[in-house]
């Protein structure tokens, strides 16, 4: 059954400790009117893991009302003001034939308020870039606890982006790499681009030309146009500049 509303219930009796807590935790299906409380969405096609997920989270204070959903399709229907956040819950099959990453989108869209945080037993780098990169604002594996959950969502409602720490550097090394090419893009022109890999080498011009192709005057104007950008009076400052500019992301 999708879109019940879950929410922890306290019975009204002093609780001394977490494991008594989560003990005493109940849940119940809302009434048709609800009080008006901010709501995670958790989408997944598993009933199972998601009434797990729902139990563990309530009974650890995560303080929002849960809604489930089987699918993507079934919260279409709700207004886009409803939830806080929404986790979706992944299948490895999903990311094969990429049909995730149009439901990723398609959930941003509909509810731009709402950060979206994908957790997947697949946690290759490039799976979570493309994840990321398609507006999701957190990446879960699969095997993550519930207080990592919390973390994630946490941080996703306080603007931030949540990655898992053993997968970190994978993405941040990715994203520096990106900004820089970005960055060296709208300085160079792809042929300058080219000129550049031969000269970072300490080729001579006519060397350059020979290796590109090119005129040796044209050469000339290149690296001319290259020492001008980069604000430098040879070719030796030029080569260490643009060595670390290579370093900051190597």
């Amino acid at each position: 059954m999708s879109g019940i509303t879950y929410e922890r219930i306290p019975d009204g009796r002093p609780i001394a400790d977490r494991r008594t807590a989560a003990r005493r935790a109940t849940l119940h299906i809302a009434s048709e009117n609800p009080r008006p409380q901010k709501s995670l969405a958790i989408i997944d096609g598993r009933v199972l893991s998601r009434e797990h997920l729902s139990w563990g989270l309530l009974a650890n204070g995560l303080g929002l009302h849960i809604v489930n959903f089987g699918s993507v399709n079934d919260i279409e229907d709700f207004d886009a003001s409803e939830f806080s956040a929404i986790l979706v819950c992944v299948d490895d099959s999903r990311f094969m034939d990429n049909s995730i990453v149009l439901e990723i989108e398609e959930l941003v869209l509909r509810f731009p308020n709402a950060p979206v945080i994908v957790q997947a037993d697949i946690c290759g780098f490039q799976q979570i870039l493309t994840v990321l990169e398609h507006g999701a604002r957190g990446y879960l594996p699969g095997n993550a606890g519930i207080s990592v959950c919390m973390e994630a969502i946490s941080m996703a409602l306080a603007g931030g982006v949540f990655v898992a720490a053993e997968n970190l550097t994978d993405i941040q090394r990715i994203l520096g790499t990106r900004r820089y090419q970005s960055k060296r893009g709208a300085m160079f022109t792809p042929r300058e681009e080219d000129v550049i890999q031969v000269l970072r080498l300490g080729k001579a011009n006519k060397s350059i030309a020979y290796t590109l192709n090119l005129a040796p005057n044209t050469v000339k104007v290149h690296v001319r146009n290259i020492l001008k950008k980069l604000r430098v009076t040879n070719r030796s400052e030029a080569i260490y500049k643009i060595n670390a500019m290579y370093d900051e992301v190597a």
